[in-house]
């Protein structure tokens, strides 16, 4: 009768082979499922960045190259995005815009253009855009995995990203001091020094001679030769001093800040449409008429489907300055309107009729009177 002993160390290397071969294939599992879920995150991640920093590039401010902004850059947008392309390849990039959200979260569109991110209106017209508009710009790249074991169906990460852009900034300010001078670039004369040249001429001295006398007494000879001093003192140069007049310090005109708080400020009213008017009452309140240093003004371009609207004439204190402006946000350039005391009105004139108000309308007018100007008219305000 024979009998097996276990304790045999072959059969202990036997059990032990048999039992990783059972457990291979489970850590092959776990491993590859891993790497798939790790690739799965970084496709992902690639995506976001990618979107991201093509949004980035497309709010930039100024031109890349050429008469086109960032925002219209569509081919420099879309090679941000895959410069952030990191073991993906992405299907499509859209690009496209609107006015933000509002509180509830919907898109606020801008008119003749889909906001949806699936949609690519690149490029946008400068005529439709303006400050406070968005860019959007959305990747789509495909997952598979890489070795088809179970059936996986190819998943679509897709990822949006939008950002704000500026096309034009209102700058405050005040203007430089007038008058200064500065310390003039001529240099002061330079001392000379003269050296000091001696006398070589000779002085001639006065020599007496003594006739010598046998019979002259002590008197005869000091009447004959009297003594006289042989050095002379100058005459003392006595400095009389003159009334010189005390000079007169005269005071300087200085401007007298104007108050512009309080019950002393300058407040408006609400902004108005009448047809082809947007108009905005002023009330000074300071008992000063005021000067401005600047008008700024942003309008809706779209004209109820013609996006043609252009400023044409402004009005103030029966102050008038006609062109033919086609900006969606601009400055008023040399029209610089005094404002009265109490109520007066500002008038923007349109060649077409406002009949669509988008929120973008804003007046600003500065005013350069000292103590006013840190109190810009802003119809936001």
């Amino acid at each position: 009768m024979s009998s097996t002993d276990y304790r045999n160390p072959r059969l202990k290397r036997a059990q032990a082979m048999v039992e990783f071969m059972l457990a291979l294939p489970v850590l092959i599992a776990l491993i590859y499922g891993v790497l798939e879920v790790s690739r799965l995150v970084f496709i992902f991640a690639s995506a976001a960045n990618a979107s991201r920093q093509a949004a980035r590039y497309g709010a930039g401010s100024g031109q890349p190259e050429g008469d086109f902004a960032y925002y219209q850059d569509c081919e420099g947008i879309r090679d941000a995005a895959n410069r952030s392309a990191i073991l993906a390849e992405f299907e499509s990039i859209n690009i496209t815009y609107d006015r933000g959200v509002t509180p509830s979260g919907e898109q606020i569109p801008i008119p003749n253009v889909d906001p949806n991110p699936d949609a690519d209106t690149c490029p946008i017209g400068d005529d439709i855009i303006s400050n406070g508009d968005r860019i959007i710009v959305q990747v789509t790249v495909a997952y598979e995995p890489i070795l088809s074991i179970i059936n996986i169906e190819p998943l679509e990460v897709v990822s949006a990203n939008a950002r704000t852009f500026l096309i034009a900034v209102p700058i405050y300010g005040s203007a430089f001091p007038t008058g200064f001078k500065a310390e003039t670039a001529t240099p002061s004369k330079p001392v000379t020094f003269t050296p000091f040249e001696p006398f070589n001429t000779p002085i001639p001295i006065r020599t007496f001679t003594l006739q010598p006398t046998t019979n002259a007494t002590y008197e005869a000879i000091r009447t004959a030769f009297p003594r006289t001093p042989t050095n002379t003192l100058p005459p003392t140069i006595t400095f009389t001093p003159s009334i010189t007049p005390t000079r007169t310090i005269t005071a300087s005109p200085t401007s007298t800040p104007i108050q512009c708080a309080g019950d002393f400020a300058v407040g408006h009213g609400p902004l108005v449409f009448d047809k082809n008017i947007m108009y905005m009452d002023i009330f000074n309140n300071t008992e000063h008429v005021l000067t401005t240093a600047s008008i700024y003004v942003e309008w809706n371009h779209d004209a109820g489907g013609n996006p043609s609207l252009r400023l044409g004439q402004v009005r103030f204190a029966k102050q008038t300055w006609s062109g033919s402006l086609f900006a969606p946000s601009t400055y008023i350039t040399s029209f610089y309107p005094f404002i009265p005391t109490g109520t007066s009105r500002i008038e923007f004139i349109f060649d077409e009729t406002y009949t669509l108000q988008d929120g973008t309308e804003r007046i600003i007018i500065n005013i350069g009177n000292p103590g006013c100007t840190n109190y810009p008219v802003d119809s936001r305000h």
